[in-house]
């Protein structure tokens, strides 16, 4: 039976900045930084003036975490796929707008509300969306709280003593959603530079104890996010279901009916050529099927750089070291592992980028760039070294 909840003006404030903000980054060509994912101090400025959740004592210099509605969108706009990173001249990466952005105009706001908490809940990475310096974002404490509050009544005053910090990120994003009221905070850190959020009492409103019930009871996040997923070894997706359909008995019939599509799943078969550069003058065109795994790849850059093969090495599939979009090396007893990553698997795009480390302890780095794509190749490539340009590098300062 339906329960005939409706978005509130809160909500729609959410659901209007994220739309401003899709605006100003299509309309400027916003581009993010190489190191960090993070959007430039000067965009962040002009573009928290537009929000009706404006972060306050801000200037030109603070960076993305200084303003945490706009980190969220980033996160939930690069996750989701409404952007996509393309590389440029230099160390910037453009955020390309894709077709979504129209599909999700397509959407009521019902659809639209429950589409970006599904991208928060399914697909963000948690660790990279933490916004205090000393924050923890752990997706089996996040289940076990939501299981806690979900069980309050709504329009309520809940306190909290200060373990609440560890999980205050979140109720932070979800006061953006408009699903809870933060009615005070603690400070306890008085250091001018550490960035602190301890709500000590919050009021979840009707919509949103509901919506926290069902993410506590049939969207177990543990089973849900997928860069958590990805930490404990699966790294493809096997929902049986929508993520969308069991809010549908909260919201008047015929208000939740769609959602956007997910990245299909299919195996794109076809010949890649990847150029893996060392520096600017050091790079190596390889060529492999895209029945080859990442452990092919891996030999082929060992024999393109003339190096011994005999240490670790992980693929970082988001470019950045040591996140958790990892494929490890078959000797490590933990996986996701390279030996059981076929290329073909991974739904990349020509420019795509991605980080190839070696050596656990000199970390040798090895920028991994999509060249191009021949797809539905029928003949598989041999794994094979196309082209080298510069001087290979010496392992070992003794080979010098």
């Amino acid at each position: 039976m339906s329960k005939n909840l409706k978005i509130n003006e809160k909500t729609q404030n959410f659901l209007e900045d994220f739309n401003k903000f899709i605006k100003y980054v299509v309309e400027n060509q916003v581009t993010i930084s190489n190191k960090n994912k993070f959007i430039s101090p000067k965009h962040l400025f002009e573009m928290n003036k537009l929000m009706k959740e404006q972060a306050e004592n801000v200037t030109e210099r603070n960076t993305q975490l200084f303003y945490p509605l706009l980190h969220l969108f980033t996160n939930i706009a690069t996750a989701g796929k409404v952007f996509i990173e393309e590389p440029i001249k230099g160390s910037k990466i453009l955020l390309k707008p894709t077709e979504k952005i129209e599909k999700f105009q397509g959407l009521n706001e019902t659809e639209k509300f429950i589409y970006l908490l599904q991208v928060l809940w399914v697909d963000c990475d948690f660790e990279k969306l933490r916004y205090q310096t000393y924050d923890q974002l752990n997706a089996i404490h996040i289940h076990e709280f939501f299981k806690r509050i979900a069980e309050e009544e709504p329009n309520k005053v809940i306190s909290f003593d200060y373990y609440i910090s560890f999980f205050s990120t979140m109720l932070l994003y979800f006061k953006f959603f408009g699903l809870l009221e933060i009615k005070s905070t603690d400070t306890i850190c008085k250091e001018p530079k550490v960035r602190e959020f301890i709500p000590k009492e919050i009021v979840i409103n009707p919509l949103g104890i509901e919506i926290i019930k069902v993410l506590a009871s049939e969207r177990n996040l543990e089973q849900w996010n997928i860069p958590n997923r990805r930490e404990l070894g699966y790294w493809k997706e096997d929902f049986k279901e929508e993520f969308y359909l069991p809010f549908k008995k909260l919201f008047e019939p015929g208000e939740l009916e769609k959602t956007l599509p997910r990245q299909s799943n299919d195996f794109n078969n076809g010949v890649y050529i990847f150029k893996v550069s060392l520096s600017r003058g050091k790079w190596g065109k390889l060529q492999l099927s895209a029945y080859n795994t990442l452990e092919d790849l891996h030999n082929l850059i060992q024999r393109a750089f003339d190096f011994d093969n005999d240490h670790l090495y992980s693929f970082f599939m988001d470019g950045v070291p040591w996140s958790n979009y990892r494929f490890r090396c078959p000797y490590e007893d933990e996986g996701p592992h390279t030996d059981e990553a076929k290329i073909g698997d991974f739904g990349l795009a020509e420019n795509q980028r991605f980080l190839y480390l070696f050596d656990y302890g000199d970390e040798w780095r090895f920028e991994v760039q999509v060249e191009s794509i021949t797809k539905n190749e029928k003949v598989a490539a041999l794994p094979q070294i196309i082209e080298f340009k510069g001087r290979k590098p010496s392992q070992y300062s003794w080979q010098e």
